[in-house]
């Protein structure tokens, strides 16, 4: 792992013209679209040449989940978009549910159908990138019952002129809070995070006009560590000394090639892995991956180097687990009966939310 320049993430950085996000002071800015094309016929051209889709249909398990849970369920959907339900809310990270052009199939299926989603309380955002915010899965989101739209600062303006009816945005270290209707006394956080990553909303859009990031939700005593897209950098150092118990990091850990063009912005598996033990978290599921052809690499490249690092490094690893759950499993951390008798309570009425001020009781119910 090469030794990285210590840097600032207390606030995002803007260039002096105050139209711009970076990532810390003094960033130059890469070119993109030339690279962009280089990058997409060698990818092409190595789908032509090799059998990428060696063994994928291992990676696939087709699931239908609960209407809500209590406990702690995660399932991958693909990509970087999960499901996660815990404390009776359902929670879809940067939604992708179709193919998002031909230029860029899906290798693996939707984890979950669409009509077989649950009513989803919250959509979380990392970044306006397409294979992230995708136009067709959020207006289908958009009819869900009450759904609130949590975005990166710069991209509400979207959601308001297709009339989002509960977006807000955010910059990073900024945090909301959510009272639970099951039980007032408890709540769920979301904050904004750091990451090291750009934005572009189109291919001949301007660049850095929203900002990008990712997210942690805290419930009922649980921690959980969504990285979106990001480079390897001293943010998971700082997001460690603010958040003390992680118990699971959904960390992408592709695309690995070409280096030169991807490393700036996307960590590799090796990356991510040391991030992982930055952060400090204990549950370690992989993301970013084998879902669309996104480098140059095998569409399983990625998945093969994480293993590998994780076997040489048993000895940093010993209180750590590795989850690589498959598109569409259902994953459950600490897993207790009580938890299975409140889910069979609580799962047939999605609960109502409200908003919590960080000093002051709930004061308006955001009806569904």
């Amino acid at each position: 792992m090469k030794k990285i320049e210590k840097k600032e993430f207390e606030k995002p950085r803007r260039c002096v013209s105050g139209k711009r996000f970076y990532n810390y002071t003094k960033e130059t800015r890469l070119g993109f679209l030339s690279r962009s094309i280089v990058m997409i016929i060698k990818s092409w051209w190595i789908r032509r040449k090799t059998n990428t889709l060696n063994n994928i249909d291992s990676w696939f398990c087709k699931s239908e989940p609960v209407a809500c849970s209590i406990h702690p369920k995660i399932t991958w959907i693909g990509h970087a978009s999960f499901l996660i339900q815990i404390g009776g809310v359902n929670i879809l990270t940067d939604p992708v549910l179709r193919e998002p052009s031909a230029l860029f199939p899906r290798y693996l299926p939707l984890g979950v159908s669409v009509d077989k989603m649950p009513n989803i309380d919250f959509v979380l955002l990392s970044h306006n990138h397409p294979d992230h915010m995708d136009t067709s899965s959020l207006l289908k989101l958009k009819e869900h019952n009450g759904t609130h739209f949590l975005v990166p600062q710069g991209d509400k303006l979207w959601f308001d002129q297709k009339s989002f009816a509960r977006t807000r945005e955010y910059t990073w270290w900024q945090k909301d809070a959510f009272s639970l209707s099951y039980d007032s006394s408890k709540t769920i956080t979301f904050t904004f995070l750091p990451a090291n990553h750009w934005s572009l909303r189109t291919l001949f859009g301007q660049r850095n006009k929203s900002l990008w990031g990712g997210w942690m939700i805290e419930c009922n005593g649980h921690t959980i560590y969504f990285a979106g897209d990001t480079s390897y950098d001293s943010h998971f150092k700082e997001i460690s000394h603010k958040f003390k118990n992680i118990d699971v990091a959904l960390m992408p850990i592709g695309p690995c090639e070409p280096k030169h063009w991807v490393g700036s912005s996307h960590v590799d598996a090796v990356e991510a892995g040391q991030a992982f033990l930055d952060l400090q978290a204990k549950h370690f599921i992989p993301m970013h991956w084998g879902t669309f052809p996104m480098g140059t690499e095998l569409y399983d490249t990625p998945i093969v180097r994480l293993k590998k690092w994780w076997k040489e490094n048993t000895a940093l690893l010993e209180d750590k687990k590795l989850c690589m759950i498959k598109v569409g499993q259902p994953f459950e951390f600490a897993s207790q009966a009580k938890s299975k008798m409140q889910n069979q309570q609580h799962q047939a009425d999605m609960p109502s939310i409200n908003i919590v001020s960080e000093t002051k009781k709930p004061s308006k119910i955001l009806e569904k």
